[in-house]
C-alpha cells in the first residue's frame, strides 16, 4: 500500500512541478514585464498561483487514481501502459497550450481562454498568423519539453508505478479515497467558495496576477464556463436595469445638427473604412506618436474628428458586431457573431442602405469567413464581398493575411467608380494585423514587437492616404462621405493593460465632399453608436436601440468589454469594474454628485446586454 501511495503522490508533484516549470518560463519569455515585477511579486506569483497549479495537477491526477482503483480488477500491466500513454498525452496537450498562451499573452494581455477557440479552428487564420520559423520554433519547443518531462516521468515517478504489484481488496478503498480527495486541491482548499481567479489576485500589478495563474487552469474554466453568466453582472431585478436605461430611447428621438451637405440634391455615397489595430496611441492628433501616421494627422484637420471614440471590446468580432449589427461586446462570450442562430435577431447598419436602394459592398484582404463575418454581410443584403480568394495568388500571398493595403485600395476604388450610385461601401484592410509582415517598407526601425506593429501601421497609413488622394480626384468625391475608424486596439505601443482607457480609444473621423465643416467633437462615443449617428445625419430614422446613441446628442459615455470586467467613462466619472479584483476602479469623478447615478446606469446597461444576449 505504501508503493501505491508513494506512486499517487508523486504523480501529482509530477504535475504540479511541471506548471511550476512553465510558470518560470512564461516569466522568461516576458522578460521585460518580469523585471518590473519587483522581489516579493516575483516570488508572490509562486506562491499564490500554487493553489492553481496544484489545482490542475489534481484534475490530472484524477484518472490515474481510478485506474490505480482499477488495478483490483484488471491487470497490473495493462493499467500502467494506459498511465504512461494518458500521460505522455496530456504532455503533448499541455505544451502545446502553454506555449501558445506565452505567445498570445503580448498581444491580448490575458492568459489563455476560450477566445483562442475560434483561431484554432481556422487553418487559414493560423496559416497567416505562424510563420514557417515561428512554427519550427514552436515544434522544438514541444518536442524537447514533452520529451524531457516523459524521461523524467519514467526516470523518476514512474519508476515507483513500476514495483506496484496488483492492489488487494484493502488497498483499493484507500486509493479511492485519497483519489476522491483530490476535490480538495482542485477547489482549491475546504473554503465554501472554489477556485477562481481571484483566489490568487495578490497584487497592485497586474501582470503579477496574470503570472500566477495557471494557463491550463484558465482555459479549462473558460470552456465549462463559456456560456454568458450572469452571476457578476446581477445588480438590480431584469425590471429595474431596463427602467433605468430607458431614457436612451428618448434619446434616439433627438434631432442634433447636421453636418453632412447634400450637393445638388444627389444622395449621399459612403464609405466606411475599418482599419485593424489602430489606435489613438499612434495618431499624434489624438494625443499619439507623432511620425507614425503621417498620412492619417493630415486628415484629421480636414473634417469631423471625435477625440472620445472608444472600441466595445478587443478583438475584430467584437468590433465588427459593433460597427456593423450595433451590438457590443459581450464580457464572456466574447461578441455576438460567434452565435449564428442569435444573429438573425439584429438589425444591421449595411441593411439601411439596402432598404434605401443603395449599392452594397464589402472589400476585405483576407478570408471574409473568419469569425463569421460573411454571415452578418448575407443578411444584410451584401452581395458584392471582394476578399483574398478574389486576387490572383501572388497577391493574395504577399502577406501572411493576405491582401496588402497597396492592392486593396486600388481594387475597392476602381469597382466604385464603376458601381451604381449611390453605394454603402465599406473597405477593412489587414496589413497592419499581426505578424505585421508588410511588403517591402520600413519606416519605423527597430525589431520589437512594437516597433513592428508601428511600422505596419505606418504602412497602412501611407496607402490609406494613397487611396483618400486618389479619391478626392474622382468624380465621386463631391457626393461622398468617408468614415475611418478601427476595430480594436493594440496594447502596442505600451505600456497598458485591458484596464486603461488607452486600450479602447481608437480614432473616429468623418471626410469627404459632402463634409463641409471642421471641428474636433469632444462628446464620448463607440463604435455601435454609429448607426445611430450615421442614419440621422443622412436624413433617416434609426430603430430604437438601447445599445446605439446619436454621437452629436445631448449624452456622452462610452462602454468596453473584457473578460475580466468592463469599464464605463462619461463626462463626470469613469471607472473599470474588476471581476478578479473584486472591486471598482475609477479612473476619476469618483466624488462627483453625479457618480451614483451614473454608476447605476452603467451597472444596469452592462446587465441589460448580458441578459439580451441570453434572451435572443
Amino acid at each position: 500500500m505504501k508503493r501505491v501511495l508513494s506512486a499517487f503522490i508523486k504523480y501529482l508533484l509530477f504535475w504540479f512541478c511541471y506548471f511550476v516549470f512553465f510558470k518560470i518560463v512564461f516569466l522568461l519569455y516576458n522578460f521585460d514585464k518580469t523585471t518590473q515585477m519587483g522581489f516579493s511579486d516575483f516570488f508572490g506569483a509562486f506562491l499564490h498561483g500554487s493553489r492553481m497549479d496544484l489545482s490542475m495537477a489534481a484534475y490530472i491526477t484524477a484518472i490515474p487514481g481510478l485506474l490505480l482503483v482499477l488495478s483490483s480488477f484488471i491487470n497490473n500491466r495493462i493499467i500502467l501502459i494506459i498511465i504512461r500513454w494518458y500521460t505522455a498525452l496530456i504532455l503533448v496537450i499541455a505544451t502545446f497550450f502553454g506555449l501558445l498562451d506565452m505567445s498570445l499573452y503580448s498581444a491580448w494581455g490575458n492568459r489563455l481562454d476560450a477566445q483562442v477557440i475560434p483561431y484554432l479552428t481556422d487553418f487559414e487564420g493560423i496559416k497567416a498568423t505562424v510563420s514557417i520559423w515561428m512554427a519550427l520554433v514552436a515544434l522544438i519547443a514541444e518536442i524537447l519539453i514533452v520529451v524531457g518531462f516523459l524521461f523524467l516521468f519514467r526516470k523518476i515517478f514512474s519508476v515507483s508505478f513500476s514495483k506496484i504489484s496488483v492492489i488487494s481488496w484493502p488497498t483499493a478503498p484507500i486509493i479511492l479515497f485519497f483519489t476522491a480527495a483530490l476535490i480538495i486541491p482542485i477547489r482549491g482548499g475546504l473554503n465554501t467558495s472554489p477556485l477562481n481567479f481571484s483566489s490568487v489576485y495578490f497584487s497592485e500589478n497586474l501582470y503579477s496576477n496574470h503570472a500566477a495563474y495557471n494557463y491550463l487552469w484558465s482555459f479549462n474554466h473558460a470552456l465549462l464556463h463559456k456560456k454568458v453568466d450572469n452571476s457578476n453582472l446581477h445588480y438590480f431585478s431584469d425590471e429595474e436595469s431596463r427602467k433605468n436605461i430607458e431614457t436612451i430611447y428618448n434619446l434616439n428621438q433627438e434631432q442634433p445638427p447636421v453636418y453632412i451637405k447634400r450637393r445638388d440634391g444627389d444622395t449621399v455615397n459612403v464609405i466606411f473604412i475599418m482599419l485593424e489595430s489602430f489606435s489613438d496611441k499612434v495618431i499624434k492628433p489624438l494625443g499619439g506618436l507623432p511620425d507614425v501616421t503621417p498620412c492619417l494627422n493630415k486628415l484629421c484637420g480636414e473634417g469631423i474628428l471625435f477625440s472620445s471614440f472608444y472600441a466595445t471590446g478587443n478583438r475584430s468580432d467584437k468590433g465588427i458586431s459593433s460597427f456593423l449589427a450595433s451590438y457590443p461586446a459581450l464580457i464572456k462570450a466574447s461578441s455576438i457573431i460567434l452565435y449564428p442562430e442569435k444573429m438573425k435577431k439584429l438589425s444591421y447598419l449595411p441593411d439601411y442602405f439596402r432598404k434605401k436602394g443603395y449599392n452594397l459592398s464589402f472589400f476585405y484582404g483576407g478570408d471574409v469567413n473568419f469569425f463569421n463575418t460573411s454571415i452578418i454581410l448575407i443578411q444584410s443584403g451584401v452581395k458584392n464581398i471582394v476578399s483574398r480568394t478574389d486576387f490572383p495568388l501572388q497577391i493574395a500571398t504577399r502577406q501572411k493575411w493576405g491582401v496588402p493595403d497597396e492592392n486593396l485600395y486600388p481594387r475597392a476604388l476602381d469597382d466604385m467608380e464603376k458601381m451604381k450610385q449611390p453605394f454603402f461601401s465599406v473597405v477593412y484592410n489587414i496589413s497592419s494585423h499581426e505578424p505585421f509582415d508588410v511588403p517591402d517598407f520600413k519606416r519605423i526601425k527597430g525589431s520589437s514587437a512594437s516597433d513592428m506593429y508601428c511600422n505596419s501601421v505606418a504602412y497602412a497609413d501611407s496607402c490609406l492616404g494613397i487611396f483618400v488622394d486618389k479619391l478626392k480626384k474622382s468624380p465621386l468625391w463631391k457626393n461622398t462621405l468617408v468614415i475611418i475608424s478601427s476595430d480594436h486596439t493594440s496594447l502596442k505601443p505600451g505600456p497598458t493593460t485591458y484596464k486603461d482607457t488607452a486600450t479602447y480609444k481608437i480614432p473616429m473621423l468623418w471626410i469627404g465632399g459632402v463634409v463641409d465643416t471642421s471641428f474636433v467633437c469632444n462628446k464620448l462615443s463607440m463604435q455601435t453608436d454609429l448607426s445611430s449617428t450615421l442614419i440621422q445625419q443622412l436624413g433617416w430614422t434609426p430603430e430604437p436601440s438601447y445599445f446605439s446613441k446619436n454621437m452629436f446628442g445631448s449624452k456622452d459615455y462610452a462602454f468596453f468589454m473584457h473578460n475580466e470586467g468592463w469599464g464605463f467613462v462619461s463626462r463626470e466619472t469613469g471607472f473599470f469594474m474588476d471581476f478578479q479584483a473584486h472591486k471598482q476602479e475609477f479612473y476619476y469623478g469618483e466624488n462627483s454628485p453625479k457618480r451614483d447615478s451614473l454608476v447605476t446606469f452603467a451597472k444596469s446597461f452592462v446587465q441589460y446586454l448580458h441578459s439580451d444576449f441570453q434572451s435572443k
